[in-house]
C-alpha cells in the first residue's frame, strides 16, 4: 500500500557546507515524484534519509504518520524498495538470489522465495530462465530491470530510485521508464525518482521537486513548471526544451 512522506525541516550539513536547508514537504500517497536538481544539489541526500541510510542535523521525517527515526534502519529499509544507478546487483549470487535478498532476510521459505522470483521477472518483463544466470551474464537493461525486481519484491509500499537509467542507452532507458511507470500504477506504490534529465521527470511524473543548493526552489506539476521563472528552474528546462525544438524543425 503506498505510504505518505512528510518531511518537516531537514537539515544536514557535511564538512560544514549545507547539503539540505530547510526542506519542508508532504509527498501524498501514490504521487510517481521526480526529484531533480543540478549536481550537488542535494537529491542522493533527501532520498538516503528516506530510507535512514542517513539521519539529519535536525528535523524529522514522517512515514505514514509515524516517525522513521523510532525504527531501526534495517528493519525500515525491508520495507522499501531501492533501486540505484549502477544497481548493486550481489556479484556472486545468481539473479534469483538477488531478488529474493530481502524476503530471503524476513524469514521467507525457499519454496515461497523462488515462486517470488519467477512473478517478478514476469513483473519486469524478463525471462524466467534467468533467475539462474549470474550477474556479468547481463546487459545493463536487463540488471536495471533485477534491481528493480529486487526493490519490488518486498512488496513496498514506497519504490526509491536514484538515477535508474544513467548508464543506459536511449531505447534501454525508455522501455525500464515506461515499465516503472506501469508498476507504479499496477503495484499502488509512492515512488521518488531521482534523475539528472528533466525530459525524464517532465514526461513521466506527476510532480517535480527542484533542489538548489540544498533548497526546494520548485515544487509543482510538469506543465506548471515549464512556466517557473527560478533561474534554477529555467536552466534546468533550457536544454530539453531547445532539443524539443530542434526535433521539431527537423520534421517539419
Amino acid at each position: 500500500m503506498a505510504v505518505t512522506l512528510e518531511y518537516e525541516r531537514i537539515n544536514i550539513s557535511r564538512g560544514g557546507r549545507p547539503v539540505l536547508v530547510d526542506i519542508d514537504l508532504v509527498l501524498p500517497a501514490g504521487g510517481l515524484v521526480a526529484l531533480t536538481g543540478a549536481s550537488g544539489a542535494g537529491k542522493t541526500t533527501l532520498l538516503r534519509i528516506t530510507n535512514r541510510l542517513l539521519a539529519p542535523d535536525s528535523g524529522r521525517l514522517l512515514i505514514d504518520g509515524a516517525d522513521a527515526a523510532n525504527e531501526p534502519g534495517p528493519q525500515l529499509r525491508r520495507r522499501i524498495g531501492y533501486a540505484a544507478q549502477g544497481v548493486g546487483l550481489f556479484p556472486h549470487w545468481t539473479v534469483g538470489d538477488n531478488i529474493a535478498a530481502v524476503p530471503w532476510l524476513n524469514g521467507m521459505e525457499r519454496q515461497g522465495r523462488d515462486r517470488l522470483v519467477l512473478e517478478m521477472l514476469d513483473l519486469v518483463e524478463l525471462p524466467q530462465s534467468f533467475a539462474s544466470r549470474m550477474p556479468a551474464a547481463l546487459s545493463g537493461g536487463q540488471a536495471s530491470r533485477v534491481g528493480l525486481a529486487r526493490a519490488l519484491a518486498a512488496r513496498p509500499g514506497l519504490l526509491l530510485l536514484d538515477e535508474p537509467f544513467a548508464a543506459l542507452d536511449p531505447e534501454t532507458r525508455n522501455e525500464l521508464a515506461d515499465r516503472i511507470e506501469a508498476l507504479h500504477k499496477a503495484q499502488g506504490l509512492t515512488t521518488l525518482l531521482v534523475t539528472h534529465d528533466l525530459a525524464d521527470a517532465l514526461t513521466r511524473a506527476t510532480r517535480i521537486l527542484v533542489l538548489d543548493g540544498g533548497r526546494l526552489v520548485a515544487d509543482a506539476t510538469p506543465a506548471a513548471l515549464v512556466a517557473d521563472p527560478h533561474p534554477a528552474v529555467q536552466a534546468l528546462i533550457a536544454s530539453p526544451l531547445d532539443q524539443a525544438r530542434r526535433l521539431v524543425r527537423l520534421t517539419e
